[in-house]
């Protein structure tokens, strides 16, 4: 069996790409995105010791959900905290501020996690939503400011970090445009509200590259988007090589993909 990592823009279907594969291949382990994973920490807290008893400390009200959505691991504390349902985004907020991603962590410190996490994991069997590219590449471009060749480089070390037992399945959407628009109008509240579109500029908008780049509507995104994109070939093409297969976004045979999991 082996490690799967499923890659795409946003909007390209992975999330409903590992619902598929679970109900059809239920012998693996499914990890999305915010789930605590073994090798991901998007959504999640990475906290001492002390943050940890801080948080429930500052948060009574939660603190049998903090316990029921933490791991411990070496000396960290994981809480995949967006599973935890309330309307308090002060709680959230607090959480945040203990992720991995956004600049709160220096570039080297964040490799370092990076590169221990994947080192230490030898379990095979396992599929992960976007655990292998998005994140780490976003935090790579747009606030440690990496160029090109530096994010090459990233990969390259990472890859020795893995057992060869995996693959990265990047779902390829033809027209990065068209996918922006419509996970934009998808992805709204109640109140009909852009919510992910307005979230997402925002993330850009803020970061080091973003203002650099004087980062402010849709055409910037496409321009941040097309960049990822083209870096993720890169790496599939040069380094990755026969560990990575692109299937067209959402046009694609379930059993072409279930091949590689049996």
């Amino acid at each position: 069996m082996l490690n799967i990592y499923v890659e795409g823009v946003p909007g390209s279907g992975k999330s409903t790409l590992l619902g598929e594969l679970q109900k059809n291949v239920p012998e693996y382990k499914y990890y999305y995105e915010g789930d605590i994973c073994p090798v991901e920490l998007a959504w999640c807290s990475y906290m001492t010791q002390e943050q940890y008893n801080k948080a429930i400390e500052d948060w009574p009200q939660f603190e049998s959900m903090i316990k029921e959505n933490s791991k411990m691991e070496g000396s960290y504390y994981i809480v995949s905290y967006t599973k935890i349902q309330t309307d308090n985004h002060e709680f959230y907020r607090y959480m945040e501020q203990y992720e991995i991603y956004g600049g709160r962590k220096n570039i080297q410190e964040f490799e370092e996690i990076i590169f221990y996490r994947f080192h230490s994991f030898y379990e095979t069997g396992n599929v992960f939503e976007c655990a292998f590219f998005q994140n780490i590449i976003d935090e790579l471009m747009l606030f440690a400011e990496y160029d090109d060749n530096q994010i090459l480089d990233f990969y390259r070390m990472l890859i020795t970090q893995i057992t060869d037992d995996f693959l990265v399945i990047r779902l390829i959407s033809n027209d990065i445009k068209s996918s922006i628009e419509q996970i934009k109008k998808e992805r709204i509240n109640e109140q009909g509200e852009e919510v992910w579109y307005h979230l997402m500029m925002d993330y850009l908008s803020k970061s080091p590259y973003g203002k650099y780049r004087n980062y402010q509507g849709f055409d910037d995104m496409v321009r941040y988007f097309e960049r990822r994109i083209t870096l993720e070939k890169r790496i599939a093409s040069e380094i990755l090589q026969n560990k990575c297969i692109n299937i067209e976004s959402k046009n694609y045979q379930l059993g072409d993909i279930l091949k590689f999991l049996k």
